[in-house]
């Protein structure tokens, strides 16, 4: 699954990764969470836009927020069906967090990009707001070691495919990505707490020494 991630780029940063239309003044976040606004582009007559939306479905009937949906079941399920044909969206991001089976936080990047893109859709709710979800894929090798789930990135060169009106090719990238790509290390058990939200909780954690202090 995916629960929290970061956002940390300028928008000259965002520019130089999806397009120069792109606008909009945002704050940096180093532990968003469900609920809370983050990040989106979409595309709109082959212009890239950039939007501030809220995380997570609101669905009465189940008391809570869905955050996340499955790759392998999401064409088949009502909530998100449809959506994916014509509501795909693109979530930057600088890295995301994992909790393993023994509750311990780590942060997950790439080797390379400061900036990946989440798959995602979005949708408006009941009120207007509109709000995302990110889509998850089965984790392999080396990050399955922490977590079963990972979010499904999108390549910069396929952004276009993902976004765009063919939605049979945009179904080709639902699959896991290749986890040799990524790294990841050990964060402070305070990345758990929402108000926790500064550089520091990006930064490897070593809990021998957490315990001297």
């Amino acid at each position: 699954m995916c629960g929290r991630f970061s956002l940390s780029s300028s928008l000259e940063e965002l520019k130089n990764e999806f397009s120069n239309e792109i606008s909009g003044n945002f704050p940096a976040k180093y532990n968003i969470s469900p609920g809370q606004n983050s990040v989106v582009i979409s595309l709109k007559k082959n212009n890239f836009l950039l939007n501030q939306i809220h995380w997570g479905f609101k669905i009465p009937k189940l008391g809570k927020l869905v955050i996340n949906a499955r790759s392998e079941t999401i064409n088949e399920k009502p909530l998100f069906k449809n959506l994916l044909q014509q509501n795909r969206c693109l979530i930057p991001a600088n890295s995301w967090f994992e909790w393993d089976n023994e509750k311990k936080p780590y942060l997950i990047k790439h080797n390379k990009n400061d900036i990946i893109a989440f798959a995602g859709l979005h949708r408006f709710e009941a009120n207007k707001e509109n709000s995302f979800v990110i889509i998850t894929a089965e984790a392999e090798k080396n990050l399955k070691n922490i977590h079963f789930r990972t979010p499904l990135v999108i390549k910069k060169e396929n952004y276009l495919l993902w976004l765009g009106n063919d939605y049979k090719k945009a179904f080709n990238f639902l699959k896991p990505m290749k986890s040799n790509e990524y790294s990841f290390h050990p964060v402070s058990p305070k990345v758990g707490k929402i108000s926790y939200d500064n550089i520091s909780v990006t930064e490897k954690y070593h809990e021998k020494e957490s315990q001297l202090n």
